[in-house]
């Protein structure tokens, strides 16, 4: 049990970074090839130049809190492990 919640804990924090970072990444680039200039804060494509931030920076307290949950599953991963032991499986034997 212990095993499976870390693994999910583990790998669903970063797959939802990375796909929230990827939506935006994708929105900058669209509003950069039609020739603007993307508002990270409005979510806007203008022509005005924007200063650039990074995602860290707009969403530390975020970002912050999914790395926490992922080391989270990380621990429960291990502790899974360590419960489970060394002991052979029926198949082995």
């Amino acid at each position: 049990m212990w095993l499976r919640y870390g693994s999910l804990l583990f790998a669903l924090p970063g797959l939802l970074l990375l796909t929230l970072y990827g939506l935006e990444m994708s929105a900058i680039t669209d509003c950069g090839q039609q020739g603007g200039y993307y508002n990270v804060e409005t979510g806007e494509c203008g022509q005005q130049s924007q200063p650039q931030s990074t995602y860290y920076s707009r969403h530390a307290l975020f970002v912050n809190l999914m790395m926490l949950v992922s080391l989270l599953g990380a621990l429960a991963m291990t502790w899974g492990m360590l419960l489970r032991g060394m002991a052979r499986s029926q198949d082995e034997q």
